[in-house]
Formats: C-alpha cells, sequence, structure tokens
C-alpha cells in the first residue's frame, strides 16, 4: 500500500468547502429546502473526515517504527480520501439541485473561485499620479418581488439585516447581484410589525422610559445653618477617613499583588483627578448620612426629601461641577462636552450616571441594599451565584463568539465605574486570611461577600471572604444633598473613546502626529497595539501587554489586555484608523496632521455606530423593537431624530445590571483556527486574562478573526461557565472570583431596585407570587429562585433579567430589552453628533452617508485582518447556506468609497 502524497491532501483540503470547527455542529435553525439539510450533514462529515485525516497524516509524519500501526494508518489515510471525494461528488449534485430550486436553471453554478487578498501594507505607499474623480458607485440593487408579493429590493444579506429574524422568507426569496453572486430581496422597511413590548405611561414612542414621580414625603424643614453644619461635621469625617487610610496603607493592608482580586481591581483604574472628583463626592455623601442620623430621617425623606436641599450655600459649595459656554462645532470633543450645547455635562467624562428608577440603600443615602423589605438579610452573593447557575454547555446555533465580544467593546466604549482606592491609588483589601478583615482595619468602602461554609470550590481552601470594594461616588449633578451617586469615568456616547480615549492627554499620548495616524508596532511588517511593558509582560519579558485608547494617565487600562479576543478588536479598530487615515491623507495631501485625524475619527465613530444600530442590536433587542421604536438605520437621506432634552448619559441600571447579560454568552475557551479549519488555538480563559500575548505570533491574529467569527457563543439564559463563576482572574492561582456574584453585589452596591420594581417601570403587572412569572421564566428557574429569595420582591435586577425567557426576535428577556432598548435610544436620540443626523455641522452629505451605510463587521475584518481570504457577510451569525462564506472581495460584502471624502472641508488648519 502507498503512501498519499502530502501535495494531493493539501489539494483535497483546499477543494473542500469552508471547514468548520473539530466540534461537530447542527444545522442552523432556519433551513428551507431539504437538499439544503442535506448539504449541511455532507458538510459536517466532510469536516469529521478532514480532521481524522490530519490526524493520521500527523501520526505518519511522526514515522511510527511498528510497521503494523504505519500500514493501518496508511490504510484509513485511503480510505478517509476515498471519503472525502465521495463527498464532494455528492455536494456537486446538491449543488446543481439547489440552485435549480433558486433560479431555475438548466446550469450548475460554479463557484467564483476566491480572489486572493492583497496583504494589507503597514507603510504608506507613493500615491498614484492621477485620481480617479469619485463616482457613485453603481448600483447593483434592483426591483424583485418577495414571496408574499411585495416590491423589494434586491440587496446584499448585510443591507437587509434588519430583517435577520426573517431569514426564513428571506431564503425564499433569493435573487442576483452579480455573475454567480446572490443577493435577497429585501422587503421595505416601513412595515409596522407586532410586538409584545408594551406601550405604558413609562415608556415613550422612542422606547426611552420615563422615570415615575417620586413618592410624597413629608420636607423636613432644615434651617440654612443646620445644613451648614452637616456639611461642615462631613468635612471632619473626611478627615477622619484620610487618617484611616493613611494608616492602612503604613500597615500595608493592601490587596495581595498577583491575587485573583489585584488583577480584578486592575480593571478599575483611575486618575488622581478621577479621585479627587470622588473625594469631593465624599462630602455630600458624608453630610446626607449626618443629617439622616441626627434627625431621624426615614429611608424615604433621606431619598426623596434631601434633594430638595442644595449644598452650594454651604462649606461644600465649591464641589458643586463647573459648567462651560458651548458652541456648535463640526468635532466631537474628546470627553463628551458640550455635545449638548445647552446641557454641557450630559453624556460628559466623569460624570455621575443617571438614574430612572431611585435607589434602594438601606439606609436611603448610602448603605448597600443588603436587606429585604420585611428586615431579613439578603442571600449572599455568592450563595445567589451558586444556587441560580449551572456550568451547562449551551452553545447558540445561530451566533457566533463576535457578538459577545462585540457587547463587551460597546460596553468599554460607553461605561467605565472607577471603585475606591486606597493612599497613591492602592487596592483595598477587605479580607486577610480568608476571613472578613476586622472592623478597626477595614476601609469604609468595603463590601465584601460571604462565602459558604459549604461552598464547592472555596471551602476546600478555607476561604469564607471574597474581595469586594464599594464603586467610587459621584458629585450630585444637581449640587444638593441626596443619595450617592456612581461615576462614568468615560464618555456615554458611541464615539469610541476606548480607541481615542476620553480626555485630550490621552489621545494626544496615543497619536503619532504624523498623517493623522494611532501609534503602533510593527511586527513582521503588521499593525500590533503600542506595547505597555508597565502593565504586564510575558515571561521572557520580549512580549508586552497593549495599550489603548483606555489608558489613563499613570496607568494603562487593563481592559484592553482583560482577553485575547477584547486585544483583538482593538488592534483591528486601530488598523482601520490608520487605514482610513492614509487613504485619506492620499485624496487630500493638502490636509494637515489634525484634519486627517479628525475627519478619520468621524468616519470610524460612524462605521462604529452603524455596525452597532445595523447588526449588533437587531439581534439583542428584536428587529421588531427596532422598528417600533424607530432605532434602525434610515435607507437613503438623513434622519432628524435628535432630541436636545434628552441626556444620553449612561443609567446606572443599564452598567451594573442589564448589559451585563452578555456574561452569560462566554465561552471557556477561546479558539484560534487555522485557514483549513483545525485549531491552532485552545485557550483556556481563566489562564489568559492580562495575557494577550498570543497576538504577537505570526498568522495568530487571523486564527483568532477565524475562531470569533466561528465559534459559537452561549445562549442567553442562567447557564454559566465555570470559568467565570469559579476561576475569574484565577491564572495559576488556586481559585479565582465569581463574576455573577460581583454583578449582583455591585447592583446591591449601586442600589438598584429590585427585579419586580423594573418590571412595572417597562410596563409589566409587578410579579405578586413565584406563579405569576411563569409566563416569563421556566419552572426549574423558578424554583432555585424561590430557594434562595423569601419573596419575588427581593430578586436582584441582574439574576431577575438573565432568569426571563428570551422574547419572540430577540436575544434576551422583557425586562432587560426595556432596560437595554432605553439606553441605546438615548445614545441614538441624544447624541448631536449621530452619523445620521443631518442639519448640524458635524453631519456626513448624502453622499458620503450612503457610503457610510455599507460598512459591515464582515468587511471591517477583512480590510484588517493580515490575509483572511473567506468570511460570511454577516459575522455575528454562524455561516450557513444563506450566510455561506465569501470571498473578501465579493460585492456581498459592501465597501464604503472613500472619494467620497476628496475636498471635504475640514475644520481645523
Amino acid at each position: 500500500m502507498t503512501r498519499i502524497p502530502i501535495a494531493l491532501l493539501v489539494l483535497l483540503l483546499l477543494a473542500a468547502a469552508p471547514v468548520r470547527s473539530q466540534q461537530q455542529q447542527r444545522p442552523f435553525l432556519t433551513e428551507i429546502f431539504p437538499e439544503q439539510l442535506e448539504q449541511q450533514q455532507l458538510q459536517f462529515q466532510q469536516n469529521q473526515v478532514q480532521v481524522e485525516l490530519q490526524q493520521v497524516q500527523q501520526a505518519l509524519e511522526a514515522r511510527p517504527q511498528d510497521p503494523e500501526l504505519r500500514d493501518s494508518l496508511l490504510q484509513q489515510q485511503e480510505q478517509f480520501v476515498l471519503a472525502f471525494r465521495d463527498i464532494q461528488r455528492q455536494q456537486l449534485v446538491l449543488q446543481q439541485r439547489i440552485q435549480d430550486r433558486l433560479s431555475g436553471a438548466q446550469t450548475v453554478l460554479q463557484e467564483q473561485p476566491p480572489q486572493p487578498v492583497q496583504q494589507q501594507s503597514q507603510q504608506p505607499q507613493p500615491a498614484p499620479q492621477v485620481e480617479e474623480p469619485f463616482r457613485k458607485s453603481p448600483n447593483v440593487e434592483g426591483s424583485c418581488k418577495t414571496v408574499s408579493g411585495e416590491s423589494g429590493t434586491c440587496r446584499p444579506l448585510v443591507s437587509c439585516l434588519s430583517f435577520y429574524a426573517e431569514l426564513p422568507e428571506l431564503k425564499k426569496q433569493p435573487c442576483k447581484l452579480a455573475v454567480n453572486e446572490f443577493g435577497v430581496c429585501c422587503p421595505p422597511k416601513n412595515r409596522n410589525p407586532a410586538i409584545n413590548q408594551p406601550m405604558t405611561a413609562a415608556t415613550t414612542v422612542t422606547g426611552v422610559i420615563r422615570a415615575p414621580p417620586p413618592p410624597p414625603v413629608d420636607i423636613p424643614p432644615f434651617t440654612s445653618e443646620q445644613l451648614n453644619v452637616a456639611a461642615a461635621n462631613a468635612l471632619q469625617r473626611l478627615n477622619e477617613r484620610r487618617v484611616l487610610v493613611t494608616s492602612l496603607f503604613t500597615k500595608r493592608i493592601l490587596v495581595p499583588t498577583g491575587s485573583a482580586a489585584a488583577w480584578h481591581q486592575e480593571l478599575f483604574p483611575t486618575t488622581n483627578e478621577t479621585l479627587t472628583q470622588g473625594e469631593q463626592a465624599q462630602k455630600s455623601v458624608d453630610a446626607s448620612v449626618g443629617l439622616v442620623n441626627d434627625f431621624n430621617l426615614t429611608r424615604e425623606q433621606g431619598t426623596f426629601a434631601l434633594p430638595s436641599f442644595s449644598i452650594l450655600d454651604t462649606v461644600l459649595g465649591d464641589t458643586c461641577p463647573r459648567t462651560s459656554f458651548c458652541q456648535p462645532h463640526k468635532y466631537r470633543s474628546t470627553d463628551g462636552s458640550c455635545n449638548n450645547i445647552k446641557h454641557e455635562l450630559w453624556g460628559r467624562a466623569s460624570t455621575a450616571l443617571q438614574r430612572i428608577l431611585p435607589p434602594k440603600y438601606g439606609d436611603g443615602v448610602n448603605s448597600p441594599r443588603s436587606r429585604a423589605a420585611n428586615g431579613s438579610p439578603l442571600p449572599s452573593a455568592r450563595q445567589v451565584s451558586v444556587t441560580f447557575t449551572q456550568d451547562v454547555d449551551s452553545p447558540s446555533e445561530n451566533y457566533t463568539m463576535l457578538l459577545m465580544q462585540w457587547g463587551q467593546f460597546l460596553d468599554h466604549d460607553t461605561t467605565h465605574t472607577p471603585i475606591s482606592r486606597g493612599q497613591m491609588g492602592s487596592g483595598i483589601s477587605c479580607c486577610r486570611n480568608g476571613r472578613e478583615i476586622e472592623n478597626s482595619l477595614r476601609h469604609p468602602d468595603c463590601f465584601q461577600i460571604e462565602i459558604p461554609r459549604n461552598d464547592h470550590m472555596f471551602a476546600p481552601f478555607g476561604e469564607r471572604c471574597m474581595e469586594f470594594v464599594r464603586s467610587l461616588p459621584a458629585p450630585r449633578p444637581e449640587c444638593n444633598f441626596g443619595p450617592r451617586e456612581q461615576m462614568n469615568q468615560i464618555t456615554a456616547y458611541l464615539d469610541g473613546s476606548n480607541i481615542y480615549g476620553s480626555s485630550l492627554s490621552t489621545q494626544q499620548s496615543l497619536r503619532t502626529f504624523r498623517g493623522g495616524t494611532l501609534q503602533s508596532q510593527n511586527i513582521r511588517g503588521k499593525q500590533l497595539l503600542p506595547g505597555n511593558p508597565s502593565e504586564c509582560s510575558d515571561d521572557t519579558g520580549r512580549s508586552a501587554c497593549f495599550k489603548a485608547g483606555m489608558c489613563i494617565s499613570y496607568v494603562g487600562d487593563g481592559r484592553v489586555n482583560e482577553q485575547i479576543d477584547l486585544a483583538l478588536l482593538h488592534t483591528i479598530w486601530l488598523r482601520e484608523h490608520n487605514r482610513i487615515a492614509f487613504e485619506l491623507s492620499r485624496l487630500n495631501p493638502r490636509w494637515s496632521d489634525e484634519a486627517i485625524f479628525q475627519e478619520t475619527r468621524r468616519i470610524i465613530i460612524a462605521q462604529l455606530q452603524h455596525i452597532t444600530y445595523n447588526e449588533f442590536l437587531p439581534i439583542i433587542l428584536g428587529r421588531s423593537y427596532m422598528a417600533k421604536f424607530g432605532l434602525s438605520p434610515a435607507e437613503s437621506g438623513w434622519a432628524r431624530n435628535y432630541d436636545p432634552e434628552l441626556n444620553a448619559g449612561i443609567t446606572n441600571a443599564f452598567a451594573a445590571a442589564a448589559y451585563r447579560f452578555g456574561h452569560t454568552l462566554i465561552q471557556g475557551n477561546i479558539h484560534g483556527y487555522g485557514k483549513f479549519g483545525n485549531i491552532r488555538e485552545n485557550l483556556v480563559l481563566s489562564k489568559q486574562h492580562f495575557a494577550p500575548f498570543n497576538l504577537y505570533k505570526e498568522g495568530a491574529l487571523d486564527d483568532f478573526i477565524r475562531g470569533i467569527s466561528f465559534q459559537s457563543s452561549q445562549n442567553f439564559d442562567r447557564f454559566f461557565t465555570k470559568e467565570i463563576t469559579d476561576h475569574l482572574f484565577q491564572g495559576n492561582l488556586n481559585f479565582g472570583l465569581d463574576l455573577v456574584a460581583l454583578n449582583v453585589q455591585r447592583g446591591r452596591d449601586h442600589g438598584l431596585p429590585p427585579y419586580n420594581e423594573w418590571r412595572q417601570v417597562c410596563g409589566y403587572e409587578k410579579a405578586r407570587n413565584w406563579n405569576d412569572l411563569e409566563e416569563y421564566m421556566d419552572p426549574q428557574t423558578i424554583t432555585r429562585l424561590a430557594r434562595l429569595y423569601g419573596s419575588v420582591d427581593e430578586i436582584d435586577l441582574y439574576i431577575g433579567g438573565v432568569s426571563e425567557k428570551p422574547m419572540k426576535d430577540a436575544l434576551v428577556g422583557p425586562t432587560f430589552v426595556c432596560i437595554i432598548g432605553d439606553q441605546f435610544s438615548r445614545l441614538r436620540r441624544g447624541d448631536r453628533f449621530f452619523y445620521e443626523e443631518g442639519g448640524h455641522p458635524s453631519s456626513f452629505d448624502q453622499v458620503q452617508l450612503q457610503e457610510l451605510r455599507k460598512s459591515s463587521l464582515a468587511r471591517l475584518l477583512c480590510d484588517n485582518s493580515d490575509d483572511m481570504a473567506l468570511i460570511q457577510p454577516l459575522a455575528f451569525l454562524k455561516p450557513s447556506f444563506l450566510n455561506q462564506r465569501v470571498a473578501c472581495a465579493s460585492s456581498s460584502i459592501p465597501k464604503v468609497d472613500l472619494r467620497a471624502w476628496a475636498g471635504e472641508r475640514t475644520a481645523v488648519p
């Protein structure tokens, strides 16, 4: 028996259809034709044969000494090759039958071979002598009829994405885009689909939640003298606090370096300016607590009556936020100020998160929510996590890991709540030797999590205490007494602040000041993020962690290095900025560095916003919600949706609970795939925090793009991988932290009202008993909740939200749809610079706007990979018959033509 030549094996692999994961995948749920299902099954068989063939080949290359083993391997190899060829013959037959169904044609649709992708040059190339003038791209869209008889337009699937929930219908109405390329007959967007989201007095026609009016409370008759005494006492308490903090630092009561808690606190870096603001805010918090205690105010009076009194005329008056005069400008400010001309602080960095519902603090103003209405203690956050969650592998049949990763990237663009710190920015420790630190050595902002005695993970190590530090207080925007607020350290807007920073100093530290570009490392001729060795480096000291737009003053924000797929997306956006900057400089050779940078930043932000509202949000919120509340991008022309009276700032419930829904989508392992679908990297998540060094390897960036665009995310449910519930930031330690417990504790720290109150404000009836939840949760979930909580009124918002069954065409349940939808409506309608808005100095012209509407995540990945050749047009969705991988050069993945910016008038010298 002869050995099959390696060259033949390679040719067979290259001839194969795009390869999937080693793990057998089930068919995409919305396949229509029987032939399509057969094709999927053949693909799965082919993948398995290919994997086994590769394994046999690797065994042969090891040159086994046993003749019988070698003969057996050669025989298996020949069998696999024959099976491979047979599957390919069957695929050709099926391809003919499917084509006949689609077009009625008698000829076989020949698959167009992928065009080789030019390796992106990382160095500027000489500009051509003659630049072809910009002409509007040829319109490949034509009229067509849907299966229901409606007039539609033939478009690439990515341009019809708001109808992604109707994939079964779209698959029945393919249409021809170009030679050998098919699109879908896209129905008009002005249809009015039914939606289960209620419209009540609490919600508006835009999806924005109306805050309920405060309840009537008795207003204490405080005199100016009494208020000033409370303010002066607060200053005294602050001095006492400083003495304690200094003492703790001197006694080295600090979070141990290298511990899971220390790595967790790396995610919350703070500048000196932020710490100063937090200290100023602490004064008004202490003054409010003093008034509650000295005058025996009820919790309701602390929450609703104290805000009636200003601190402006007290000794704390100098802590009130300062505002400045704003004028319209073409370019956004770095810190988000003056986006709203009348309300300069709305959405600005280092301002308070806003609230829809008032907080539920234990004392009405400051102490965390820790007890039920009847006074009994709430279950420990760790006990909630252990009882409620399970580690069940529940991979999505539809969605890739890009869905989770995009969600995290957006989170880092819009929210960053700092935590309290010790002296000189040191980490606060609340536990010692597995127990709570004694009161005399405990920082006032400790809110440690109790670990049950029988905990399956921590008990064997004698751990009864999990580190947790409260969020830093923020100055109240109304400059009054009242409840503690939390800070958003970055801009609220979708403005790429995690690419460009939220302060001018940070932004300048990231620029080259040459050709409008951002700093990068050149590794083998490819751009990577600039190194940040002060943050972390590998064992050899040769590869450093990365620096990105979240860098803050003296320290790099560790969030970019939290895990490798996040660093991957940052790298993609860095390359996209520099790619566009180079092209704009070529089109406009007279532009200054500043003009190129600002115009590039405008385009990058527009692309980020378009992908979010066109591809991401229809999956999370559902097409019907997007349509009902006007969140889908327009097909043409400008929008006029800006509302200067709508605060776009991030809501506390969004930041501390609802937008953490993505944690249930996390996989325990991160995959990187080779060109032929073989798994080249299989990284255990808990060992990859702050270790993005694999991106330095040759070919690794494309491997991880293939991984993130094919590996399934987990489903939205109460199942979480133990990598984040037992081993978060564990590294090489014995145990880590629990992300679900941290989420629950953070909600209590922020005083978030319980789940039932959010149901009501979102237009659903409050549950009176456990049976009332049966419509929204499965029986097993309700049983677990009833074991934890004394009544339905005690359920934490985060736990209640992930307990809900997803809405019909959304990823999440109704309460989270309501809270997340409210926030993205604010970010859409409360942003004067939103890319579709017309009538402002910042507005794009209509030709530019149409080009920006061609932006897609698939195009972003294609243009900024090292050498990617194929990808599915809808990158958030797994490949399927309709969403099959195509060449990056395909018209199914449209390109933004930057010639629309030739001759653009800039607003800087």
